[in-house]
C-alpha cells in the first residue's frame, strides 16, 4: 500500500520519466498536493491535484498548452493546439494518463481529465 504522502510523487513519475520537467509542487500538508510539469517543448503543461484525505475527493489533471508550436515539431504537437488537438494529446499521453488513472482508482477514487488549448474555443 502507498502511503498518500507518497502518491503524488508518485503519480507525477509517469510524465517525469518521459522527460516531462517539474515547474513547481504546492502542498498544504493536510489535504492536497498540486504539482505543475512541463514538456520538454515547453509548448504543454500538466497540473495534477491529489488530495491526501481518503474522503472519495478526485483527483484532477489538467493538459494545457502553452502557446504555438514551432514547425520543427512532429505528430500531434506540430498542429495548432486547438480543443480537438489537444484530444489528440490526451491520446498521445494515454500511457501515463492511464497510470495515474489506476492509482486514483486504486485509493478510492477517480481521475478527472481538464484540457485547455490555445485556440478560440478551447
Amino acid at each position: 500500500m502507498v502511503r498518500p504522502l507518497a502518491l503524488p510523487e508518485q503519480a507525477t513519475g509517469a510524465f517525469e520519466k518521459g522527460g516531462w520537467q517539474v515547474l513547481f509542487r504546492l502542498s498544504d500538508g493536510k489535504r492536497v498536493s498540486s504539482t505543475t510539469l512541463l514538456h520538454p517543448s515547453e509548448r504543454l503543461q500538466v497540473t495534477l491535484q491529489i488530495p491526501f484525505e481518503e474522503d472519495g475527493s478526485d483527483w484532477m489533471l489538467w493538459l494545457e498548452a502553452c502557446g504555438e508550436i514551432p514547425a520543427s515539431l512532429s505528430g500531434a504537437l506540430a498542429q495548432p493546439m486547438k480543443l480537438r488537438t489537444m484530444l489528440d494529446v490526451a491520446r498521445w499521453l494515454q500511457g501515463p494518463i492511464e497510470e495515474i488513472e489506476a492509482m486514483a482508482l486504486a485509493s478510492g477514487t477517480q481521475l478527472v481529465l481538464q484540457l485547455a488549448g490555445s485556440g478560440p474555443n478551447s
